[in-house]
């Protein structure tokens, strides 16, 4: 959010655009935002992503498209719900054992 709240004036004064890369999970776990109409009326466009697992490997996938401005950018940062802790580290645990098992066995996360 500070980076937006920075860059994105600048951005509008230069009649520029930000765009911002984020995945399903954590556009998700934003608060609601409203879109503008029309591209030319927004400061940021979002693209959310997909992670494709289903083969081991993380895949990007197209998903889909949203165009805010900044006001209401900062409303859905700020409202958003975070994850637990304990779901935080159980997912981050799960990717460790399938990609470091000997470190992850280490560090705890092999349960």
């Amino acid at each position: 959010m500070p980076q937006l709240q920075i860059k994105v004036p600048s951005l509008r004064r230069w009649g520029k655009k930000m765009a911002v890369v984020v995945d399903e999970d954590f556009f998700a776990a934003l608060g609601p935002m409203d879109d503008v109409a029309d591209i030319s009326n927004c400061d940021i466009a979002w693209f959310v992503v997909q992670y494709d697992e289903s083969s081991g490997e993380a895949v990007l996938k197209k998903g889909s498209h949203r165009f805010t401005t900044l006001e209401r950018a900062v409303e859905g940062l700020t409202r958003g719900h975070p994850v637990s802790l304990q779901r935080f580290q159980e997912r981050l645990g799960k990717r460790l054992v399938r990609q470091y098992p000997l470190h992850a066995a280490n560090l705890g996360f092999d349960r």
